[in-house]
C-alpha cells in the first residue's frame, strides 16, 4: 500500500516563511460582543419643568381647557361738588383655550428567540430609551414654542448681545411678570457667547446674578444663574450652529403644558407571534398663553 505524499494528505504548504496565522487559523478566531454598547446619547430636557402645569390640576375629562381672563379695573374721580352717581364698569371678558390632542406612543416587541439566544436582555435595554422618546417629544413641542413670542431680540446665528439680555429683561419687566420663575434657555453654541461676557462668568457680579454654578441629578442643565434668572443650556433648543437658535427668556406662565394622560405603560405576551410587546403613550396639550411674558432671543 502506497504511503500518500504531504501534498496528497491536505492543503498545507512547506516553505520557510509559511506560519499558522490569522488568516490560517480563521475559524479558530470568534468575534466577541461586548456586554456594555454604545448607548446613544440624550438631550438635555429642559422646558417642561419650566412652564406652567397648573392647569391639568382636576382634570378628569374633556378635550379642552377654557381658561379666561380677569381685566384690571380702571379708578375714577367723583366730583365732591355734585350728586352725580357713580359709574360701574362694564366688562366683557375672553378666554383662552388649551386643546389636549396631542396622543403619543413608542413601542417595541420582542421576539421570544431573541430573548432566549441574545447575551443581554433586550427589554431592559429599551425601556429607558421607551420613556425618553415620549419626554423628548414633549420638550420638542415646547421648545418650538419660542419662537412665537412677540417681543424679539438678537439676529440668528450671531451672538446675544449684553445689551439683547438686558432689553428682554425689560420686556418681562414692562408686562409686569413675576421675578419669581424667569428662565433663560440656550443652545450650546449660544452659552459660548455668554462665557464671553464679564458680567457672566465672574463672581464680581455675584450679587445681581444670585446664585452660582449648581448641578444636581435632576437639572444637569442648570449651569447658572444671570441677572438673578436661572440659566439652563440644552441641544433640545430649536434651530441649528449655522442657521441660529431660538433661545429663550421667559417667566413660568408664558407657555402652558397640560399632561392629561402621564406615561402609562402597557406590556403583553402575543402567542401569534411569539413575541413581548411594551409600549407607552400619553396624551397632552400646549399652549402659549401670555405672550408678553416670553422674550425669544435669537442668537447662535
Amino acid at each position: 500500500m502506497a504511503v500518500p505524499s504531504a501534498a496528497a494528505a491536505g492543503s498545507s504548504t512547506t516553505g520557510a516563511t509559511e506560519f499558522v496565522d490569522s488568516t490560517t487559523a480563521a475559524v479558530y478566531i470568534p468575534d466577541i460582543w461586548s456586554q456594555l454598547a454604545v448607548v446613544a446619547r440624550e438631550q438635555a430636557l429642559v422646558f417642561a419643568p419650566l412652564v406652567d402645569r397648573r392647569y391639568e390640576q382636576n382634570l378628569k375629562f374633556g378635550d379642552t381647557i377654557r381658561v379666561p381672563t380677569i381685566s384690571n379695573l380702571v379708578a375714577r374721580t367723583k366730583a365732591t361738588s355734585t350728586n352725580a352717581a357713580i359709574t360701574y364698569e362694564t366688562i366683557t371678558e375672553g378666554h383662552q383655550q388649551i386643546s389636549i390632542a396631542t396622543w403619543d406612543y413608542v413601542a417595541i416587541a420582542v421576539e421570544d428567540i431573541v430573548a432566549v439566544q441574545a447575551n443581554r436582555d433586550m427589554m431592559k435595554a429599551y425601556t429607558q430609551k421607551l420613556g425618553y422618546a415620549l419626554a423628548l417629544a414633549v420638550d420638542d413641542v415646547l421648545a418650538g414654542l419660542v419662537d412665537d413670542f412677540s417681543n424679539v431680540v438678537g439676529t440668528l446665528a450671531v451672538e446675544i448681545t449684553d445689551d439683547d439680555i438686558l432689553r428682554a429683561r425689560q420686556y418681562l419687566a414692562d408686562a409686569n411678570a413675576p421675578q419669581g420663575d424667569r428662565v433663560i434657555v440656550v443652545s450650546p453654541a449660544q452659552e459660548n457667547g455668554l462665557l464671553k461676557m464679564d458680567r457672566y462668568v465672574h463672581n464680581d457680579y455675584s450679587m445681581i446674578h444670585g446664585e452660582g454654578p449648581r448641578r444636581t441629578a435632576a437639572e444637569m442643565a442648570y449651569v447658572t444663574s444671570f441677572y438673578r434668572m436661572p440659566v439652563y443650556v440644552s441641544t433640545n433648543v430649536e434651530g441649528t450652529n449655522a442657521a441660529g437658535h431660538d433661545n429663550g427668556m421667559f417667566q413660568k406662565e408664558a407657555l402652558a403644558l397640560v399632561m392629561q394622560m402621564k406615561p402609562k405603560t402597557r406590556m403583553q405576551g402575543d402567542i401569534d407571534y411569539l413575541v413581548d410587546k411594551i409600549a407607552i403613550e400619553q396624551v397632552y396639550g400646549t399652549r402659549e398663553l401670555r405672550d408678553d411674558h416670553g422674550v425669544w432671543l435669537r442668537g447662535a
